[in-house]
C-alpha cells in the first residue's frame, strides 16, 4: 500500500521561494509583500523561508512557511529539477531607492519582486484560542498600556541612540498614565527597564494580539509599530533618524525628533549615515540634548481613544 509523504511535491506544482532575512518587524511588513505577489501570481504557491515564523502563522496567501534552521528536504522539494520555481531572495535595504531614500520600503520590495503595490498592506492572522487565551490570561478586564522603547539590534550596546525612546522621557510618559492603565514594557531582559511597569514575559503570538487588544500605545520603529498597522490599531510612534515616509505609516501619529545634528559624526558612513543599531561613535547629539517633547507625546497617547 502506498503512503503519502509529505515531503513529496508534485512536479506540476509552481512555487515562489520568498526568502527574507532581517528582523520579526520586517517580516510583518513583508506579509503585505507577499499579499501583492499572490495577487500577481494567483496560481503559484508561495513558500517563505524566514527566521521568524509567527508572522506568518494563519497566513491565507502562502502555501508554507519554514524556518531557516528547520527547513528538511527544502532543497529537494522546490529547487533541485524544478521547472516551474522563482525565487525572490531580494534585500531591498540594500536597493538605490532606498539607500537614496525616494522611496517607501512596501513599494521598493513589490518593485524589486516585478510586481506593483496597489492596496496590499501588512496582516497578521489568529486563530480564536490566541484570543482567548490573551484575554483570559493577560488582559482580563484591565485597560493595557503597551510601550516598547527598544528594538533588537545591538545586544551590546543595548541601546540604540538611532532609534530607541530615550528611557528618561519614556519614564516621564509613564508617570502620567499611573493608575490609569496597566503598563505593560515590551523590552529583552538586558534593556534598559522603566520603574513602575510590568515587563511582558509572554511570546510573539501573545505580544501580536496584546496589541490588538490595548487601550493605549507608544512604539518605536520596530515590530510593534508594523503590527499595530497591520491590525489597524492606530498608535503613537517616535522617530529618531529613521523616517516614517520611508518604514513607517501615515496611518499613525508619527512624531519625529526635532533635535538637529551637532556634530559631525559621518567620517566612517558607507551607504546610510546612521547604523540601526546605534553605534556609539556615531551619535550627533551633544550631551543633554533632549530629542522629544514629553507633553506632545502624552497627547499623543489620549488622542488614541
Amino acid at each position: 500500500m502506498q503512503t503519502i509523504n509529505e515531503n513529496v511535491v508534485a512536479p506540476r506544482d509552481k512555487f515562489i521561494i520568498f526568502h527574507i532575512s532581517g528582523g520579526i518587524g520586517k517580516n510583518v511588513l513583508a506579509t503585505g509583500v507577499v499579499k501583492a505577489i499572490k495577487r500577481e501570481y494567483p496560481d503559484w504557491n508561495i513558500v517563505v523561508l524566514t527566521a521568524w515564523r509567527d508572522a506568518w502563522q494563519f497566513n491565507p496567501y502562502i502555501y508554507r512557511c519554514y524556518n531557516f534552521q528547520n527547513a528538511p528536504y527544502f532543497y529537494k522539494n522546490y529547487i533541485k529539477g524544478k521547472q516551474n520555481v522563482k525565487v525572490f531572495a531580494l534585500e531591498p535595504y540594500m536597493s538605490e531607492k532606498y539607500l537614496l531614500k525616494t522611496s517607501h520600503l512596501l513599494p521598493i520590495w513589490c518593485e524589486l519582486c516585478g510586481v506593483e503595490l496597489q492596496n496590499e498592506a501588512p496582516e497578521i492572522f489568529f486563530n480564536q484560542r490566541e484570543i482567548e487565551f490573551v484575554n483570559n490570561n493577560i488582559v482580563r478586564n484591565d485597560p493595557i498600556f503597551l510601550i516598547q522603547t527598544h528594538g533588537g539590534g545591538n545586544a551590546d550596546i543595548k541601546h540604540s541612540w538611532m532609534r530607541d525612546l530615550p528611557i528618561e522621557i519614556a519614564q516621564e510618559v509613564v508617570n502620567e498614565f499611573q493608575g490609569e492603565a496597566r503598563i505593560i514594557h515590551i523590552r529583552r531582559d538586558d534593556q534598559l527597564e522603566l520603574q513602575n511597569v510590568e515587563q511582558f514575559k509572554g511570546g510573539i503570538r501573545e505580544m501580536f494580539v496584546l496589541i490588538r487588544q490595548s487601550k493605549y500605545r507608544l512604539f518605536i520603529d520596530s515590530v510593534c509599530q508594523h503590527t499595530a498597522f497591520a491590525l489597524g490599531k492606530k498608535s503613537t510612534i517616535t522617530w529618531v533618524r529613521n523616517m516614517p515616509d520611508q518604514l513607517g505609516y501615515a496611518f499613525h501619529d508619527n512624531i519625529i525628533c526635532k533635535a538637529q545634528d551637532e556634530i559631525d559624526t559621518l567620517d566612517w558612513s558607507i551607504l546610510e549615515p546612521y547604523d540601526i543599531g546605534g553605534q556609539i561613535i556615531q551619535c550627533p547629539f551633544k550631551e543633554g540634548t533632549k530629542l522629544f517633547d514629553t507633553k506632545e507625546i502624552v497627547d499623543s497617547i489620549r488622542k488614541q481613544i
